[in-house]
């Protein structure tokens, strides 16, 4: 079987639009738990570092894709009171 080569800008453009799919998602159904919006983050961030794209690229993404879609809130109160690099 063949090994698919994979860029960082897919793995990253995957991350991201992951990320924005679960949490539209869950804003859509009106999801208010916060703590499942920061699993999604901690499940992209682990994705992140173990392909070894920078978080912060990613979040950064994250951030301007959900903006597009008026989502940006819902970012910032999943990060608000965790501990990660910017």
């Amino acid at each position: 079987m063949a090994l698919d080569v994979y860029f960082s800008e897919d793995i990253a453009a995957n991350l991201v639009a992951t990320g924005v799919g679960m949490l539209s998602a869950a804003a859509a159904h009106g999801c208010a738990n916060v703590e499942y919006c920061r699993g999604v983050l901690d499940a992209l961030r682990a994705q992140a570092v173990a392909y070894r794209i920078p978080w912060p690229d990613i979040k950064a993404q994250l951030q301007a894709a959900l903006a597009d879609r008026g989502l940006e809130a819902l970012l910032d109160s999943a990060t608000r009171s965790l501990i990660l690099p910017r």
